[in-house]
């Protein structure tokens, strides 16, 4: 399939004849070959059939190569240009319904329901190409982050650069009693991820972090190929200023070095963290104002239609979504599955939302911890989703900053309001109901 949105557009746009352009709309609707070479006017049904085959040589499934080339092309309709797609023509190749996942964790590789925020994907892909590349990930929890460091990850190794995955909320709590033996784990993990590399058998524990550089130099001399290093969820860091204030640094001097080095030009770095709990660091110390920033929006209407075809739902579901969760996209694909999957309707779904028995409890709690472990930052939010309005704001202040960050409120003009309805219901409306909350 292709991997960009905009070459799907310019082959669409620019490369099909007219006729092609006619058979589409045909197929994509779930018609036979007969019948949409009755449509054409044709007398045998190896018209639709040839200029499907042409249709989908274009958009690259060669028919010799691609068996279920026609399946292939509704799936990249489905999610490129879904308001073409009939559920008819996704049942014909199976794409609904029967294997949808429990949205919990990263999408899989080759999952269906990944859902691309073009330009975004391409513009990574073409980024860790680049000497001495540093792509920073950020967005609040559930945005995608690691469905996409994944993918990022696997277009690395199609250019056959060996790759380390590092998920700091995996690291055991003792690691980060000290600097010294943090990196040294650090360190370890990596070459224990690389077939090629030596063993740990030195390890300088009076200058750590200088030490820690100067093994990494050595392994990069050491590989024959690009090294990427992605570091997933180092927000678990902040947690431990002892020892971001050494690793973080330390980062950005390696992706500093990469200007004047060819040695450290091989290393590419990949960082994704959560901004639910950014804010504590000295910007100027952190690697977080260096490199290709990313940060993941809510997916548009467009992008959300998409994923509801791809689940077998209709418009007027993604209309009553939206209007709920916005485009948050682990919301939404919790709807979507319920729908699906668990024979709930839209109506006791919708009903239920800002309880405590709706299917958003445990994103919606996890929230109310946050307030409450931060009365401050539970009164700030509380006046803002009390008020359809919102409240005004000159300028940010650390509570406004944070709430931006968690992803729970938006800037309409000058005022601040709560990102959705769910929010509002949950935390504003339903305060006189559940006075614990904030």
């Amino acid at each position: 399939m292709l991997r960009s949105q905009e070459k799907f557009e310019k082959i669409y746009q620019d490369e099909l004849t007219p006729k092609q352009k006619k058979v589409l709309p045909l197929f994509l609707a779930g018609q036979t070959d007969e019948q949409i070479a009755k449509e054409l006017g044709a007398t045998h049904r190896s018209t639709a059939s040839h200029q499907l085959r042409n249709i989908s040589t274009k958009f690259g499934f060669p028919p010799e190569t691609e068996p279920d080339y026609r399946c292939n092309l509704i799936e990249m309709f489905a999610k490129y240009k879904p308001e073409l797609v009939s559920i008819k023509a996704l049942e014909k190749c199976g794409h609904i319904i029967q294997n949808i996942r429990f949205p919990e964790g990263p999408e899989p590789i080759n999952s269906a329901f990944y859902q691309e925020r073009s330009p975004v994907e391409s513009r990574c892909y073409a980024a860790i190409k680049e000497a001495g590349a540093l792509i920073r990930i950020k967005a609040p929890k559930q945005m995608g982050k690691t469905s996409l460091l994944k993918r990022i990850i696997a277009e690395a190794k199609k250019n056959s650069y060996s790759t380390v995955y590092l998920n700091f909320s995996l690291i055991e709590t003792k690691k980060f009693t000290n600097a010294n033996d943090f990196l040294r784990s650090f360190y370890a993990y990596v070459i224990n991820q690389l077939p090629s590399a030596p063993p740990l058998t030195v390890w300088d524990t009076d200058i750590p972090m200088v030490n820690c550089t100067r093994m990494f130099q050595s392994l990069l001399k050491q590989l024959d190929s690009v090294l990427v290093l992605a570091l997933d969820e180092v927000d678990k860091l902040f947690e431990y200023p002892e020892i971001y204030q050494n690793f973080f640094p330390m980062l950005r001097n390696w992706n500093e070095n990469a200007n004047d080095s060819q040695t450290w030009e091989k290393l590419r770095l990949l960082v994704a963290h959560s901004t639910e709990d950014y804010g504590r660091l000295d910007i100027n110390q952190s690697p977080f104002n260096v490199g290709l920033p990313i940060k993941l929006e809510e997916f548009t209407e467009e992008q959300v239609k998409s994923l509801a075809i791809r689940h077998g739902l209709d418009s007027n579901n993604i209309r009553s979504i939206m209007s709920l969760v916005g485009g948050h996209p682990y919301l939404v694909r919790l709807a979507l599955y319920y729908l699906v999957c668990q024979d709930v309707t839209i109506e006791k779904l919708l009903q239920e939302a800002s309880t405590d028995v709706g299917i958003f409890t445990e994103h919606l709690r996890r929230h109310l911890e946050t307030f409450q472990e931060n009365p401050e930052l539970g009164r700030v939010f509380k006046e803002i989703v009390s008020n359809s309005q919102g409240i005004k704001v000159e300028r940010k202040n650390r509570q406004i900053y944070q709430l931006d960050s968690m992803g729970v409120i938006k800037f309409s003009k000058n005022c601040v309001v709560a990102r959705c309805r769910l929010y509002h219901e949950y935390f504003g409306v339903g305060v006189a109901r559940h006075r614990h909350r904030l």
